[in-house]
């Protein structure tokens, strides 16, 4: 049994010279802090269901289960110093520690403690971070290029190497070209901690790891090793700099089992990218209630994310957090993962009130004819009768594609998936929608079938109110999913080809 409560002294938190109390009792010999009042501080949401406390933020979610010390961020879980306590119905308290484990992962705030029950608030800066990746015959080189000069911690995983930047709040940015698989799988990016974190999987043939450290500009790289037997090993390329510091590749040793298990794509074959339109300061569409598409978009990707996930694909989203990208950091994140689909996910607006219900886009190349002759060439090298799979397989060839004809080979099976998307989506709404065919810059570069996705109209009051209900969230992702699986199980989809009907 626990201790009666005491009072204890009141938490302060500043933001600049403002600054909010918030209320404290004493527990078994720990500070516990109200939830209600820090959660008007620094802006979350709670909605509690009985023994449950969900508490919503900018950048996700968390879920506490009162008397336990395990709080829950999408896949993850954080151990607190003391357990979660809902003392009374819709009152509930926290450990001290929950302000600087907890609140960062899912608002762009961070407190510093200055004194004892004395904390300043400040937003964390971003950090851009450019990836790039170079293969050499034994080895793997990946860069790790930082805008900002930040603590670097690398860190060897059981299934990956992890690169965790520190201080501010980092904002990917991937290559297009592909590591050598037999010793990288991929790389990857989690914003389930803090401030985001890199990993880099390991491939079959992986042996060890080195860093080295690089200024001027700032850098961190990391060389994966393969096997002796890939080759005889030979010391790295070396890399221009004002000043580095070499670290020796690690021994080998037992492998660390990690706290929570990240799987890497069970194959390259599995990928689904998901698109969350706009974010940052691109809104997007916004409604009269002030539902912004680019939270609206954001919310159903992680969704469908997890339905994905559920039935046996791993899906893939260019934005983890709100923060604006441009067009060709969206499509590489689909070419670098050598997605099998990408799907965009926007919502509509249009002066006219009564439109309404979704919309699937598909590209259409303005010269038409040109992309259909030298699409007739590739289609005449083709069987005339393969499924889904083996026409993707085949459609994927090693040679370089020009940014702006990467998805011309892909045009016919697009529209195959924008149509069925459409028909099932439009079951759902009860509409009688078609797809749309517009020249689509986000489209253009994507080395798969890929469509955009308009959910809905936010001008529609009846679409507004669909969109914003849990239930029929859940109803569009199941939609969504269950076309995506069926479209990539099918064996019966005739040639590919661009512009045919």
């Amino acid at each position: 049994m626990f201790s009666e409560s005491l009072q204890a002294k009141n938490l302060e938190i500043f933001l600049g010279q403002r600054g909010w109390k918030v209320d404290a009792l004493q527990r078994e010999g720990n500070n516990y802090y109200r939830l209600k009042d820090l959660a008007e501080v620094v802006g979350l949401e709670l909605e509690e269901r009985g023994g449950m406390l969900t508490v919503q933020g900018t950048r996700g979610t968390l879920l506490l289960i009162d008397e336990r010390p395990l709080i829950r961020f999408e896949d993850h879980y954080i151990l607190l110093s003391g357990p979660a306590w809902r003392r009374q119905e819709g009152n509930w308290y926290v450990t001290e520690d929950f302000l600087t484990e907890a609140i960062p992962l899912v608002v762009n705030l961070k407190l510093e403690k200055r004194s004892n029950q004395r904390y300043q608030m400040s937003e964390i800066d971003q950090n851009v971070v450019q990836v790039r990746v170079a293969n050499y015959p034994d080895y793997v080189r990946v860069v790790f290029e930082s805008e900002r000069k930040a603590p670097v911690k690398v860190q060897e995983r059981e299934q990956y190497v992890e690169i965790k930047f520190e201080r501010y709040l980092v904002h990917p940015k991937f290559p297009t070209n592909l590591p050598n698989r037999r010793i990288v799988t991929s790389v990857g990016f989690d914003s389930t901690d803090i401030y985001g974190t890199f990993r880099i999987y390991k491939g079959e043939s992986y042996d060890t790891f080195r860093e080295l450290a690089l200024s001027d500009p700032d850098r961190k790289v990391v060389d994966i090793y393969g096997t002796p037997e890939l080759s005889v090993r030979k010391e790295p390329e070396p890399l221009p700099s004002k000043s580095s510091v070499p670290v020796t590749p690690s021994p080998r040793r037992t492998r660390p089992t990690d706290s929570v298990k990240i799987l890497a794509p069970k194959s390259i074959q599995d990928v689904i990218t998901i698109d969350p339109g706009h974010g940052g300061e691109d809104y997007g569409v916004s409604s009269f209630e002030f539902l912004l598409e680019k939270d609206l978009t954001f919310k159903i990707a992680h969704l469908l994310q997890e339905r994905l996930k559920a039935i046996g694909y791993t899906g893939m989203l260019t934005r983890n957090r709100d923060v604006e990208l441009g067009v060709e950091q969206r499509s590489s994140v689909g070419n670098y993962y050598d997605s099998k689909l990408y799907i965009s996910l926007h919502t509509g607006g249009s002066p006219l009130p009564e439109m309404k219900g979704p919309v699937v886009y598909v590209h259409q190349y303005v010269n038409l004819l040109e992309v259909i002759k030298r699409q007739s060439n590739t289609d005449s090298q083709l069987p005339k009768k393969s499924g889904v799979k083996q026409r993707l397989k085949e459609g994927r060839r090693n040679d370089l594609v020009l940014w702006d004809q990467a998805h011309s080979k892909y045009g016919f099976l697009s529209r195959q998936l924008a149509r069925q998307l459409q028909k099932e989506l439009n079951l759902l709404w009860g509409t009688e929608n078609n797809i749309v065919e517009v020249p689509l810059q986000l489209l253009v570069p994507v080395e798969a079938p890929a469509v955009m996705i308009e959910l809905g109209f936010l001008t529609n009051l009846e679409d507004q109110q669909k969109l914003y209900s849990p239930h029929f969230q859940a109803s569009i992702v199941t939609t969504i999913s269950s076309t995506l699986s069926k479209f990539l199980s099918t064996d019966s989809v005739g040639r590919n080809g661009v512009g045919l009907k």
